[in-house]
């Protein structure tokens, strides 16, 4: 992959101001963005809406909602903020848990850092973009990071204290 004119490279891979950094992984395996380059970059209110039902397929879904006590439906608030964020992120649940995990040299399954670093931003950056504040977007952002959490992926937001 042509990282194009002006990127810039890391060890980890993933993006820096908007443009694709590739890199070299464990063992010299070339590491490349998981994702589109602008991914998160919509608004909210331009995205078309999502299939709550199509997330509600995935297990990894199912798991956190029955973790959560919430209904596999589309008027399961839930299951709505999850599908706005993966429709802001253009992915679907199971590649959102992928972009947060990595292979070790010794061919087993490991927490990307810096995957999981990205996963957060966006979320917060998506929280910012759905217009809410204080008490409102710690909640919306912990939900979403509780998905995650539920798949073993731990991601700690602010406190919720109000």
């Amino acid at each position: 992959m042509s990282t194009g004119s002006g990127a810039r490279s890391s060890p980890a891979g993933g993006t820096v101001a908007g443009t694709p950094v590739t890199g070299t992984g464990p063992g010299g395996a070339t590491i490349e963005p998981t994702g589109p380059s602008n991914a998160g970059s919509a608004h909210p209110d331009d995205l078309p809406a999502p299939d709550s039902n199509l997330l509600a397929s995935s297990p990894a879904v199912r798991r956190w909602l029955e973790a959560i006590g919430a209904a596999p439906d589309e008027d399961s608030e839930p299951l709505r903020l999850l599908a706005r964020f993966c429709a802001s992120q253009e992915t679907g649940p199971d590649e959102l848990i992928a972009r947060c995990l990595r292979s070790t040299a010794a061919g087993s399954t490991a927490i990307s850092a810096p995957g999981r670093r990205s996963v957060d931003r966006a979320v917060t950056a998506f929280v910012a973009a759905e217009g809410l504040t204080g008490h409102d977007a710690v909640v919306a952002g912990n939900r979403i990071r509780g998905f995650l959490i539920h798949n073993g992926i731990f991601l700690q937001g602010p406190a919720s204290i109000t």
